[in-house]
């Protein structure tokens, strides 16, 4: 109490009546953490944060509901590690830089490790807008842009561009975590985060987006994943399933933070290897409470909300071809214990987000709210395609916030626009460049939003149609003025095609150019020969992967 100012001597009857006061408040303040514990329904996992003890019950019920001895880390191990988080939870640095924490000195090095399919595209635009913004040198591809830094081989010298620079700041592309390269490669003070998302979740996503529906051979089945999952080990443990460095199906969250071996599910490794892991990254984020994990990072980077805003629309959102999605118990069993590290992984790091909510004071849910507020309200400005700049008032956690309409143009990049700014500021190439790769990428998104129009368009068309008595005359009519082909181009007809294609190209090996930046090829070359592009379509569209 010494340190605080004090303009006149309280008596005793004040001092009386400041303890009760004081007695009070702590316990209006106890009542009100208890309900926000026992609250009984939430509207999102997002909007309203749930408590720990709420949350753990869910994750056990979902996930790990009749696990057997064998899949599970020991209690003992749980317990050190929840101590562990305790005591070394991230700091409570209200604002950052711009906030009310002066003292909170803002951190600019990240290495973030962008594992595929849970939310890491969103996270890596948050932090290539914050690296374009300060400055700040980007660890990049050879063949920049590219989202690959090294999937699945890993981290080598011949796989980077080289740049004239001391030191790198940021690293967001998609690699495979080495400590040891990492480490020599990075700034000092560089604080390794990372994002993992709930096993199950991720293997739907994964399954449909890389398809593995057709590489199995499963694509016609009425729910094609719950076939893969009557027996995962069918489909995994093949001769040449096995030669592939990594699987995108089985324990792929582990094998990008640096579990090399997916089919090693010994227990005393794994727990050194996760074991390691706590100890090498400052925070792994989950995706389920994605928001909530934003506001830590502002924490442990002594940031402001602005440095953490996003655009609420999903990058790389996908529809699933196949709607199906009930899994039988023993088919939810198999994949976890076809999968264990991951669930492993998963349940230890969203053990420890969970502890840093709760080492982060009370007014942790305060804090959230007042960000999705303004998340919110900058996203809903930015909506209606503004020309005057606004200011958002401040808060208890920021300074009042400035955002322009150009802001909004920032706000919205993709990652691949935010690589070609990034490559041409480091030299990769010139802004004509540049502006010809930014102008290319509009005119794709507006012609695939303009194809997925027209499909969805024809969909809803044919269906009337299929209710005509004429069916073959609404079939007709469908194809008419397009240049969508029915019929599947001839072996000349695609030479031909691709012989134009490749003019663009020189020297280049499109196939394995294509592989390498990690587009799915298979789902491009059955549109070539269903005459779904023109040559100047899939050019543009090459320029940008490759």
């Amino acid at each position: 109490m010494s340190n605080l100012p004090c303009k006149k001597k309280l008596g005793t009857a004040s001092t009386g009546l400041l303890i009760f006061t004081g007695v009070f408040l702590i316990v209006f303040v106890n009542l009100r953490i208890g309900r926000q514990r026992t609250a009984a329904s939430f509207p999102s996992e997002d909007k309203s944060l749930r408590m720990v003890d709420e949350i753990q019950d869910d994750l056990d019920a979902r996930v790990t509901e009749e696990r057997t001895e064998d899949a599970i880390i020991s209690d003992a191990d749980n317990i050190r590690s929840e101590n562990k988080y305790l005591e070394h939870s991230v700091t409570n640095a209200h604002g950052g830089a711009s906030g009310s924490n002066p003292q909170c000195k803002m951190k600019k090095s990240i290495a973030f490790l962008k594992v595929h399919k849970a939310g890491s595209h969103t996270t890596a635009c948050i932090l290539q807008r914050f690296g374009y913004e300060h400055g700040l040198n980007f660890v990049l591809p050879k063949k920049c842009p590219s989202v690959n830094l090294g999937f699945p081989e890993g981290l080598t010298k011949d796989r980077l561009m080289k740049q004239d620079v001391d030191e790198y700041n940021l690293l967001v592309h998609h690699t495979v975590y080495d400590r040891v390269k990492f480490h020599q490669l990075m700034a000092p003070g560089t604080q390794y985060v990372a994002i993992l998302r709930e096993p199950l979740s991720h293997l739907k996503s994964c399954f449909f987006y890389f398809s593995m529906d057709r590489k199995t051979g499963l694509a016609a089945e009425k729910n094609p994943l719950g076939r893969y999952l009557d027996n995962p080990w069918r489909y995994e443990g093949s001769a040449k399933a096995k030669k592939k460095q990594a699987s995108m199906t089985k324990n792929l969250q582990s094998y990008v933070l640096g579990w090399k071996d997916r089919f090693n599910q010994d227990r005393e490794e794994v727990r050194k290897f996760i074991s390691q892991l706590d100890s090498d990254f400052s925070l792994v984020l989950i995706l389920e409470y994605f928001d909530a994990s934003l506001v830590l990072l502002r924490r442990l980077m002594c940031w402001s909300f602005y440095n953490i805003l996003y655009d609420r629309q999903p990058r790389n959102e996908q529809k699933y071809r196949k709607l199906e999605s009930v899994y039988t118990e023993q088919q939810l069993q198999n994949h976890r214990n076809s999968s264990w590290v991951d669930y492993q992984l998963y349940q230890h790091f969203n053990t420890s987000l969970w502890s840093k909510i709760q080492a982060a004071g009370p007014d942790f849910q305060d804090e959230l709210e007042a960000f999705q507020q303004l998340n919110d309200d900058v996203n809903s400005y930015c909506a209606g395609r503004p020309t005057e700049k606004k200011t958002f008032p401040a808060s208890k956690w920021n300074e009042a916030v400035e955002i322009k309409p150009e802001f909004c143009q920032d706000l919205k990049k993709e990652r691949v626009q935010w690589d070609n700014k990034i490559c041409q500021r480091a030299g990769a190439y010139g802004e004509d460049k540049m502006d010809k790769k930014e102008a290319r990428f509009v005119n794709l998104k507006k012609a695939t939003s303009s194809t997925n129009l027209k499909k969805a368009t024809s969909s809803t068309d044919l269906k009337k149609a299929n209710s005509s008595t004429n069916l073959k005359d609404a079939k007709s009519s469908q194809t008419t003025g397009t240049k969508t082909k029915t019929a599947l181009l001839s072996k000349t007809e695609i030479d031909k095609f691709m012989g134009e294609v490749k003019k663009h190209f020189p020297g280049v090996d499109l196939i394995a150019a294509i592989k390498k930046s990690g587009f799915p090829a298979a789902d491009m070359i059955p549109a070539i020969k269903q005459g779904k592009y023109t040559v100047d379509e899939i050019v543009q569209k090459l320029e940008i992967i490759i």
